[in-house]
C-alpha cells in the first residue's frame, strides 16, 4: 500500500510538473528585463538574452545584433525594445520549426549592444539581385568571436542574405532568421529556384542526377528533381523534389515552415556532434505539414 502510495504521488507530482512546463511553453516564455547593473559576459558589449548551456562548447551559441535604428543602447528602453523583439525572433521563429524546438537545449542566445547597419545594393548587370551592404560592428571579432551564428536585426525593408556564420534579417521575418540559421548552423543549400546559393550536400542537394539516385542516405524520401541556377546556368538535383511547399529551405519570409527529412539528417548529424549532447528526439512533423509549438519539449536541461 505504502509503495503504490508513493509511485502514484510521484506519477502525480510529475502529471504536476509536466503541466506546468506545458502551460508555460503555450504562452509568452521569454521575458529579460535589463537593468543598468546588468553584466556582459563576453567583452563589455555581449549579454545573455536566453542561456541554457553554461559550457559554450556544448551549445550552438546565436548572437543578435541590433542596426542602429534601435538608437543608443546604453539607453535602457532602446535595449529593452531590442531585447522584446529578440524574444519574439525565439518563440515566434526558432521554437516554431521542430527541428530547432527539440534541441531547445543545446542553443545558447546573446545579444549585443554595439550597433551596425544594413543597406540595400542596386540590381547588377540584367537585374541580378545584390545582397546588402552590412558594416558589422568591430565588436563581432572580438566581444562576438564565440558565436556560431551573429544576425544583424535591422527595421528597413529589403531582401536579406547570409554567410559564413553571419546574416541579416528584419525583427519579424521569423522564417527568414531560422533560413539563414541553417546555412550558418548547419550548412544546409538553398532549395528554391533559382538565384539561390546551390552547391553539394548530401543528403539534400547533389550536382547530377546519378549521384541523388544512388545515395543510399536519401532513399527514405527520396524524389531526385532538378533546379537551375540563374546566376550560371549549373543544374543541380534536390533530394526533397517532392517537397514544393512549406520547407524552410525554400524560401524566406514571416511565418516559419518545417524543415525535411534531408534537412533533418544534416542538422541530427550536427547536435550528435555537441559534446555530450542528449539524443534529440525526431520532429513530428515534416514538410509540407506544419507544426506549432503548444507542447513541453522532449526533455529539459
Amino acid at each position: 500500500m505504502t509503495g503504490h502510495y508513493f509511485s502514484n504521488r510521484l506519477n502525480l507530482l510529475g502529471a504536476i510538473f509536466a503541466a506546468i512546463v506545458a502551460s508555460l511553453l503555450t504562452g509568452c516564455q521569454i521575458t529579460r528585463t535589463v537593468h543598468n547593473d546588468d553584466t556582459p559576459v563576453s567583452g563589455s558589449t555581449v549579454f545573455e538574452m536566453y542561456v541554457v548551456q553554461s559550457d559554450r562548447d556544448r551549445a550552438f551559441n546565436v548572437l543578435f545584433v541590433p542596426d542602429t535604428s534601435y538608437g543608443d543602447m546604453s539607453v535602457l528602453a532602446n535595449r529593452q525594445a531590442f531585447v522584446n523583439d529578440l524574444a519574439n525572433v525565439i518563440e515566434n521563429g526558432y521554437w516554431q520549426n521542430r527541428a530547432y524546438f527539440n534541441a531547445w537545449g543545446v542553443y545558447n542566445y546573446f545579444y549585443m549592444t554595439a550597433s551596425g547597419t544594413v543597406v540595400e545594393q542596386a540590381p547588377g548587370p540584367g537585374g541580378q539581385f545584390r545582397c546588402p551592404i552590412v558594416t558589422w560592428p568591430g565588436q563581432v571579432n572580438s566581444d562576438g568571436v564565440f558565436a556560431d551564428q551573429i544576425v544583424l536585426i535591422h527595421r528597413n525593408e529589403l531582401r536579406d542574405c547570409g554567410g559564413g556564420g553571419r546574416a541579416t534579417a528584419e525583427p519579424t521575418s521569423y522564417r527568414t532568421i531560422v533560413h539563414e540559421t541553417g546555412h550558418g548552423l548547419f550548412g544546409l543549400p538553398d532549395e528554391y529556384c533559382c538565384d539561390g546559393g546551390y552547391f553539394t550536400k548530401a543528403p539534400v542537394m547533389y550536382s547530377s542526377q546519378a549521384a541523388c539516385n544512388g545515395d543510399s542516405a536519401n532513399a527514405g524520401w527520396r524524389n531526385c528533381q532538378s533546379l537551375t541556377s540563374s546566376r550560371d546556368g549549373s543544374v543541380w538535383w534536390r533530394s526533397q523534389g517532392n517537397i514544393t511547399d512549406n520547407l524552410i529551405m525554400r524560401n524566406a519570409g514571416d511565418e516559419v515552415w518545417e524543415a525535411g527529412p534531408a534537412d533533418w539528417a544534416v542538422m541530427r548529424a550536427a547536435y550528435h556532434g555537441l559534446s555530450g549532447a542528449p539524443a534529440i528526439t525526431q520532429p513530428a512533423a515534416f514538410a509540407p505539414a506544419h507544426w506549432s509549438y503548444t507542447v513541453p519539449p522532449p526533455w529539459h536541461p
